[in-house]
């Protein structure tokens, strides 16, 4: 029941990245927020957006280019973070599988949205035609259909993406102990991921040092008074 909840209100989003609105909500910061906020830790649900933001920030969804769908991914993340932490002495290992299924499921979800486009166009085609014909009507029909099958879409991928997750994920707890060191640094490893890709936004060298130099300051400051 829980899943369908999720995939409920991660669809609804979804909706935000570019069919409807696209007031930001969409972004990973906002909606692991919001899933840690029905989850009762908006404080984790904060701290997991900041790192899925990073990684996904130069991700936008600029005309037809196909990027990672990191909006399903953040939700996705969040959820199986939220749901299996608390059964785990070691919060890095759940947080390194939700990571990494995370990024799994954006580029899956990618491919969901060409899915969506490739129908879309067929709808189009069709409406053009009977708009043709003098069915006027038939534009209100086309907006309704793309925004219901983009909603479905999402729906379903989410909820695939979680009941799969809820079969492997239990596992981890059989990852030998001696294997935690693996993950001690995870978080850092993202944050330092993240600031790289950022700086792939700028051209000039001086932008690049100053970012860089604001970056290291910034993760220093942060595991200092974290």
């Amino acid at each position: 029941m829980e899943n369908l909840v999720i995939a409920l209100i991660g669809s609804l989003i979804a909706l935000d990245t570019s069919v409807v609105f696209q007031t930001l909500l969409a972004q990973p910061l906002i909606t692991s927020t919001l899933i840690g906020w029905y989850f009762g830790d908006v404080q984790l649900g904060l701290h997991v957006g900041l790192y899925l933001q990073l990684l996904w920030l130069i991700s936008l969804p600029v005309g037809g280019v196909k990027i990672p769908e990191a909006n399903v991914a953040s939700i996705v993340t969040i959820t199986l973070i939220m749901r299996f932490a608390p059964d785990y002495n070691y919060f890095n290992l759940v947080f390194a599988a939700g990571i990494l299924y995370g990024l799994l499921i954006s580029y899956i979800g990618s491919e969901f949205v060409v899915v969506h486009r490739r129908l879309n166009s067929i709808i189009f085609q069709r409406v053009y035609a009977a708009v043709q014909n003098g069915h006027s009507s038939a534009l209100g029909f086309t907006v309704f259909s793309a925004i219901m099958l983009h909603f479905v879409l999402m729906f379903a991928l989410i909820i695939a993406a979680l009941s799969t997750a809820d079969l492997f994920f239990p596992f981890l707890k059989f990852i030998p102990a001696k294997w935690y060191k693996f993950f001690d640094h995870g978080m850092a490893a993202i944050l330092g991921i993240g600031c790289g890709l950022i700086l792939t936004i700028f051209k000039d060298k001086g932008s690049k040092r100053l970012i860089s130099a604001g970056a290291i300051l910034g993760i220093i400051l942060f595991y200092i008074l974290v």
